[in-house]
């Protein structure tokens, strides 16, 4: 079984090196929680919303 989560964030005034170091972060934070990336989309006018979609085995309760 298992769970996921969508992180979502503006990208409309990033330069490459701020947006390279949000998403890093992002990933970074999620890797060391477990998540694993199964998806990423730029979406909106222009791609200005960044969406990652991680998932990770649901633990048993």
């Amino acid at each position: 079984m298992w769970e996921y989560t969508t992180v979502t964030f503006n990208s409309l005034f990033d330069t490459e090196k701020s947006l390279k170091r949000k998403s890093d972060k992002v990933l970074e934070q999620h890797g060391k929680e477990g998540w694993e990336l199964v998806n990423f989309q730029c979406v909106g006018g222009f791609g200005t919303m960044m969406v990652f979609v991680f998932k990770r085995e649901k633990k048993q309760e």
